[in-house]
């Protein structure tokens, strides 16, 4: 960023230092006071309330000290992203940063494929709306109480966003079936989508759909797997802790990946990771609903070439491409004998 900012993710460290810049802003507003332990019980521990509820979460410094936040809610099912905790403090304002992290916003929602941007504000914030509106948001006409001790009503507005176009596309064809995957960039990671039919000879017997968001260090931070009968969905901090419909699996304690049984796709992640060695992955399972960590290993044999182990036994040999990604996939068999799982298409 200019002016020597740091732009980063935020991490449960900053909540005091975010309490301090939230509580500034509403003090600036007669009656408006912080609601901790209740609404605002997001700020001190910042980093783990944003990824069990599968969002994400940035902040600005100017020497140490933090002097703006950004944050983003999950994906909904209508395909909109929520703009969350918007704040900037008083002594870094009318220099655009505001409307980069509201761009910043805008390009995350883009790429995880959202077809909307929507946030709340207090009525009071009348700065905050004409920072809005400057930027394409249009109050809906929504309104909703709070019932805390500011006695807050928060108006909602809305933008349309565009959908980002994918940086590369690629096809296997494997057990499961044919398969289309797209990877799109992020302002700090990557998402892959993609979707698998059914051959008719796989465990399959509909088509199943997927989508894996890493961040910029290719940890983990949501994965979602839907088939006609089954939808799981996965929140991680990346560092080892993950969260299933808000509750903690702590059975997944230490997975820094997610593994998606049903494609090749999750190789790419630890490969791009950690260049290799052991790994812990959240497996899911397909057909559905098991989700249990794996324990596996990469090792590389150089031009590309991967030699792959898991628990139980299994083998694999993979080639990958200069991104990361499965060219060929083949199960070594304990007389030495390869046969083919995925082939690039």
């Amino acid at each position: 960023m200019n002016d020597g900012l740091v732009l980063r993710a935020i991490r449960d460290a900053d909540g005091d230092q975010l309490v301090h810049l939230v509580g500034a802003a509403y003090a600036e507003y007669p009656g408006c006071v912080l609601d901790l332990p209740d609404l605002d019980d997001d700020l001190p521990v910042p980093a783990t309330t944003a990824a069990r509820r599968g969002g994400r979460w940035w902040v600005v410094e100017d020497v140490g000290t933090i002097v703006a936040s950004v944050g983003t809610g999950a994906p909904d099912d209508d395909g909109r992203v929520e703009l969350k905790r918007l704040y900037v403090a008083a002594s870094h304002r009318r220099r655009g940063l505001a409307g980069q992290l509201v761009r910043r916003v805008e390009a995350q929602a883009a790429g995880i494929g959202a077809s909307h941007v929507v946030l709340w504000s207090d009525t009071r914030f009348h700065d905050a709306h004409r920072l809005y509106e400057r930027h394409g948001y249009a109050d809906t006409g929504a309104r909703r109480d709070l019932d805390d001790p500011s006695h807050t009503t928060e108006i909602c507005f809305e933008k349309p966003v565009a959908p980002a176009a994918p940086t590369r596309t690629v096809g296997w064809e494997g057990p499961f079936g044919a398969e289309h995957v797209d990877w799109y960039d992020l302002p700090d990671g990557v998402v892959f989508r993609g979707n698998v039919e059914p051959s008719g000879a796989g465990g399959l017997s509909a088509a199943l759909g997927y989508e894996v968001e890493v961040d910029a260090a290719w940890r983990t931070r949501r994965a979602r797997l839907e088939t006609a009968d089954d939808v799981r969905v996965l929140h991680s901090d990346g560092h080892g802790r993950w969260w299933r419909n808000g509750q903690q699996v702590t059975d997944l304690e230490g997975c820094l990946d997610v593994d998606l049984e049903a494609s090749p796709v999750t190789n790419t992640l630890p490969l791009r990771r950690a260049r290799g060695g052991p790994v812990r992955a959240a497996w899911l399972r397909v057909p559905g609903p098991a989700i249990e960590p794996l324990e596996q290993s990469y090792a590389e044999e150089g031009e590309g070439r991967w030699t792959y182990r898991s628990a139980g036994g299994f083998v694999g040999e993979l080639a990958v491409d200069e991104h990361g990604l499965v060219t060929s996939y083949a199960q070594r068999h304990a007389d030495g004998a390869t046969s083919p799982v995925w082939i690039r298409v």
